[in-house]
């Protein structure tokens, strides 16, 4: 089963490696950002975007909770977390370094994507991502491919598509999403998020399935052109857990969660 996933992916990317090369369209406004956990997010937390070119992005951002595949990984305890972009045209180096509030928690992420636009309405984003941690004397380090889809909907909705494959645990996490985005002024933006999130042997020691729901709302006010502070408010509600059977849906919770960050392009 987990073979014939990570067949899948290798397949997705290829196949969409031959259209990219099929398509003459520019490089995508949208560039990939990390949240909390490392992964790429592809909701607008910042409108400080360009097209192209070389720029360099730095993202320092705080959180009541570190919630990942709709698991609670720090008890409740909080988590600080900086991540740095490297953008040269479609490609992207971004290390992001975190610890935990009040734990014994640090994680190291190191990405590198390759963006590009299939169609005018379809961005993609293919990542490898090293990850290392430490908790409580013990380390751990793992290894992940993905593959993001983002397809804008007449200008009004976002349709995005998150799948990440880890060699760890040989199995696969999906999260499909929609948002919708809100330009209040020129300097106040909003927008608005629901998702779900599948398990598919990712979570090794949790169920498969359908695994969590999330709603969330970012709000972010633009300081100066190169400078942003976000905020963000979600709920994850824990779905089909059965912790009695599963040991890693103990941490499967039903939570609320927000945090606050700065957003800085130097270019």
């Amino acid at each position: 089963m987990n073979k014939t996933l990570l067949s899948i992916l290798f397949t997705a990317m290829l196949c969409a490696s031959f259209l990219v090369k099929a398509q003459t369209q520019d490089a995508p406004a949208l560039e990939p950002e990390l949240g909390v956990g490392g992964n790429i997010k592809l909701d607008e937390a910042s409108t400080t975007y360009i097209d192209d070119g070389v720029d360099f992005h730095v993202h320092p951002l705080w959180g009541s909770r570190y919630i990942s595949e709709g698991r609670d990984n720090l008890a409740g305890k909080g988590i600080a977390s900086i991540a740095s972009e490297f953008n040269y045209n479609a490609i992207a180096i971004i290390p992001w370094l975190a610890t935990g509030i009040d734990s014994d928690y640090t994680e190291f992420n190191l990405n590198a994507i390759y963006a590009t636009q299939l169609f005018n309405t379809v961005d993609m984003f293919i990542g490898y991502n090293h990850l290392r941690s430490r908790e409580n004397a013990s380390n751990a380090h793992d290894n992940e491919v993905s593959l993001d889809l983002s397809y804008f909907y007449d200008n009004k909705f976002q349709l995005t598509s998150s799948t990440y494959y880890s060699f760890d645990s040989q199995g696969t996490f999906i999260e499909l999403a929609i948002s919708k985005g809100y330009e209040v002024s020129e300097a106040v933006s909003i927008d608005f998020q629901t998702g779900v999130g599948f398990n598919a042997g990712y979570v090794s020691d949790g169920h498969n399935g359908i695994n969590n729901l999330k709603l969330k709302a970012n709000v972010s006010y633009k300081v100066i052109k190169q400078l942003e502070v976000y905020a963000y408010s979600s709920y994850t509600m824990a779905l089909n857990k059965n912790a009695e059977r599963f040991v890693g849906d103990q941490t499967l919770k039903n939570v609320l969660l927000s945090g606050i960050g700065l957003s800085y392009q130097y270019r």
